[in-house]
């Protein structure tokens, strides 16, 4: 695609043309209302005339001299589409975001368009673009400021923008001649006079930097002065329940383990958006013997978090205010939500980079300590500990132990029936704990000091194998543990667990039942081991959202080199291939020998894309290695061809990942060897060719 410069888009706009004052007056109001982008074009976007309210990642990508281009077959093209069309035309851009173009005419006698909108629809668009400026083809363009705006809203909310804009250009024309630069539109509709005192207070509650725990303190504080409440629970839905964000009155967040999960899920499968919300507004529960009301918190048709209500019964001119405030902070809360997600995501990802690297070059008897160092720092704990199963003695042992006491803590056993980790061991389910005083667990031993009643211990598996526990302790600042650190260690712990494999491994070869799979002679894992990481590769690809590729490596015309030489020589080509894989890999990728001259390799969050040009630098590591008898094979040297494939909704097993690299491996083959192909279908019927 043929890519604009800015000079040539400053040079697509009329020249000496401003947008009118009455618009510009507007505009902000217009924007504030809605809380969408809103810009006024009349050419080639970027530039733009006016602009308010503008997405983040936007601007990130128009001023970037080598990504700009992503942007130009969408808001680039979006005023000669409007004018095209004539009309509102909605459209999803490569970033995920969804936007609407609209000629407008404002009494200028130009041709002017308005992009509304720059928006997320769904939370699974926006964490695919956190994807891919995390792992993938954006993370030149990573940082902070990136995500500092972004906006998410609903269909309706852009229609709503575009029926605004035409009254607004209306009301323009009407009033070009006289319209002051100080006088304003009136841009609410008539109806909204009429809102209560909680929906108004919610519209502006939260500031645009606020942290999800204090803009929950706000709503449930704005909500108990507007409505005269004493009790009330605003409760976060995660991925393992609900979690409380702030409560006050009766309520305690030790004492509320709600799991309205079930519930929620039934109604969703019956209903959608605005009924599943009347469907659960004022829905009647029993939490500790009370009754309270349930109101949900819903964002494209999804609930999202709820707040209950201890003052029961609620008049229904309360319940109905207290649903319509749910209804106006439900998407701030969402995006503040997402923000602070983007946030654990980006720290888990230093933390895993970190400390893979630290293995990497650990010194035996440094890994334990560095891994339970991360994780201490990752959830901001003051004492942890790392317990690691011992087969022979049947027990845990503490390996590695951080903050007070430390030093009495390490070698220490715990048998697997005496204790809380023994439980979550046997169970293989995390445990987290707000209040030991509210829970029917033995408390902690006087000796140890602990500060905090709140801890979360969470098991460590690997392929089905139970590996140990990690407990975390005394949060900083006598915080409480909850369901948001359980998915910071969602992300962290399986890579933990691959972490402690590799330091099990370099440490004791008897350890997890490792001796049996390298294979003796290239000192790579074995096809059974590779497998075996493939799948746990795979499930959490699909758990978080992760690329990931597959390689199947084949050194070309092999057979002929080991008849003609020797099977001492075949295996010196085998070691030296070996060799060139290790050096061309990253520490967090798998290579294995899958057997015979067969090669395979593991490559964790990574895109196709990426996958291939790894594959490539491979490739060109065997082909100018110098192989003893190089010179005598075909192609003059010893060479490789190699077959990709990538984890994708159609190609979700490990079964269905290695024949598809086999069956790219065999095109490779097929189209002259020495080669790179990828992600290919193969057939029943199709075998490789001889090589």
């Amino acid at each position: 695609m043929e890519k604009t410069t800015a000079a040539e888009r400053a040079r697509s706009q009329p020249e000496e043309l401003a947008a009118p004052p009455a618009w510009t007056a507007a505009q902000p109001q217009l924007a504030a209302r809605t809380s969408l982008s809103v810009l006024l074009v009349a050419g080639h976007q970027p530039p733009q005339l006016t602009v308010v309210n503008d997405n983040s990642i936007c601007q990130t990508f128009q001023s970037s001299p080598t990504h700009a281009h992503l942007c130009d077959p969408y808001c680039g093209e979006a005023f000669k589409r409007a004018q095209t069309a004539g009309t509102v035309t909605h459209y999803r851009c490569h970033a995920g975001l969804h936007c609407f173009t609209m000629p407008v005419d404002l009494g200028t006698g130009q041709p002017l368009a308005v992009i509304g909108g720059r928006a997320f629809l769904a939370a699974a668009d926006y964490r695919a673009l956190l994807d891919r400026f995390r792992v993938g083809d954006l993370r030149l363009l990573n940082a902070p400021e990136v995500f500092h705006n972004i906006i998410l809203a609903a269909r309706t909310d852009l229609d709503d923008l575009a029926a605004r804009v035409s009254s607004l250009a209306a009301e323009s024309r009407a009033q070009s001649a006289t319209q002051t630069e100080t006088e304003q539109f009136d841009l609410l509709p008539d109806d909204d006079a009429t809102n209560g005192t909680a929906e108004r207070a919610a519209a502006t509650l939260f500031p645009p930097q606020a942290k999800l725990r204090d803009a929950a303190h706000m709503a449930v504080r704005a909500l108990c002065d507007s409505q005269q409440l004493k009790s009330v629970a605003l409760l976060l839905r995660t991925e393992h329940g609900f979690t409380t964000l702030h409560v006050t009155g009766k309520f305690r967040p030790g004492a509320l383990n709600l799991d309205l999960n079930q519930a929620a899920g039934k109604a969703q499968k019956q209903t959608g958006g605005e009924q599943l919300s009347s469907l659960l507004a004022g829905q009647v529960l029993v939490i500790g013997g009370a009754q309270v009301e349930l109101f949900p918190l819903v964002v494209n048709d999804e609930v999202k978090a709820a707040v209950l209500i201890g003052d029961v019964p609620l008049a229904a001119d309360k319940r109905a205010a207290v649903a319509g405030f749910c209804r106006k902070i439900a998407m701030p809360l969402e995006v503040l939500r997402l923000r602070e997600e983007l946030e654990q995501r980006m720290r888990a990802a230093y933390h895993l980079q970190a400390f893979i690297e630290q293995i990497s070059k650990a010194e035996p008897g440094d890994p334990y300590q560095t891994i339970l160092r991360h994780c201490v720092e990752l959830l901001h704990s003051e004492r942890g500990s790392l317990m690691l199963f011992d087969e022979t003695a049947n027990e845990l042992q503490v390996k590695a132990a951080v903050g007070p006491r430390a030093q009495f803590a390490q070698e220490a056993r715990v048998h697997l029936t005496e204790s809380v980790a023994g439980t979550v061991w046997r169970e293989g389910r995390p445990l987290v704990v707000r209040d030991l005083t509210t829970t029917g667990h033995h408390p902690a031993p006087a000796e140890r000091k602990y500060k905090s009643n709140s801890f979360i211990c969470y098991p460590i598996q690997l392929g089905g194998r139970k590996v140990g526990v990690l407990n975390m302790t005394d949060k900083t600042g006598d915080g409480i543990y909850d369901e948001l650190d359980l998915s910071l260690l969602d992300l962290l712990v399986p890579q933990m667990a691959l972490a402690l494999d590799r330091a099990e491994w370099h440490q004791k070869a008897t350890q997890f039942q490792l001796l049996s799979i390298t294979d003796a002679l290239t000192g790579l894992v074995n096809r059974r081991y590779l497998e075996e990481r493939l799948s746990e590769e795979l499930e959490r690809s699909k758990r978080h959202r992760f690329a990931m590729s597959f390689l199947m490596i084949d050194i070309d015309n092999f057979k002929d080199y080991n008849d003609r030489h020797g099977h001492p020589a075949g295996d010196l080509a085998l070691e030296m291939t070996a060799q060139c894989l290790k050096s061309a890999l990253r520490s967090a990728d798998v290579a294995a020998r899958y057997g015979g001259e067969e090669f395979s390799v593991l490559l964790p969050q990574t895109s196709i894309s990426e996958a291939h040009v790894i594959a490539e630098r491979i490739r060109r590591r065997v082909e100018r290695t110098q192989y003893p008898h190089g010179k005598s094979q075909p192609l003059g040297a010893v060479t490789i061809s190699i077959g990709i494939s990538s984890f994708a909704p159609k190609l979700d097993t490990p079964a269905q990942i290695i024949a598809a690299a086999d069956h790219a491996l065999y095109v490779a083959k097929s189209h002259g060897k020495n080669r790179v192909e990828a992600n290919a279908q193969p057939t029943s019927a199709e075998q490789h060719p001889d090589a």
